[in-house]
């Protein structure tokens, strides 16, 4: 039972990634390229031990084609090495989407086999912030805030 009710949960995240951002009829922002910016795990931190208030240099290199974001993710040493023993440093952004001021990102880190779900809003044309989520076989590994600028 508590399998299947987080595969459900997994599949509505999924789902609210590659659906719809925003109503049909918003501007699509361009945000090719590199954007860099940090995460912070957020208390409670019930789920990432030892990793409460962790800082995260991150970085997005995005492909876009139309609404569509594709591209890579890595993850660097702020004031705690990344999750995973430091071994979660890289990632595939496998779907994304972007539109009016919204973003979400999904990110699949082969290190641990882990998702990672980014929701958020642009503070600026080259601008965001929003929270992240991360997950390993529908069990939340972590969540926090992040933010990041546009590089190039």
């Amino acid at each position: 039972m508590i399998r299947s009710y987080r595969f459900a949960v997994l599949v509505l995240l999924i789902a609210a990634i590659v659906g719809p951002a925003v109503p049909s009829g918003a501007q699509t922002p361009n945000v090719n390229g590199l954007w860099t910016g940090t995460t912070r795990v957020t208390p409670p931190c019930a789920f990432s031990s030892g990793r409460c208030n962790a800082v995260n240099n991150i970085t997005f290199s995005f492909r876009q084609k139309g609404d569509r974001l594709k591209g890579k993710f890595t993850c660097a040493y702020g004031n705690l090495i990344c999750r995973n023993g430091g071994a979660d440093s890289t990632g595939k952004i496998v779907a994304g989407r972007v539109a009016g001021n919204q973003i979400r990102i999904s990110v699949v880190v082969p290190a641990d086999v882990s998702n990672c779900y980014y929701n958020g809003v642009f503070t600026s044309p080259n601008a965001i912030r929003g929270a992240y989520s991360c997950y390993q076989g529908g069990e939340l590994l972590e969540e926090g805030m992040w933010n990041a600028t546009r590089s190039q």
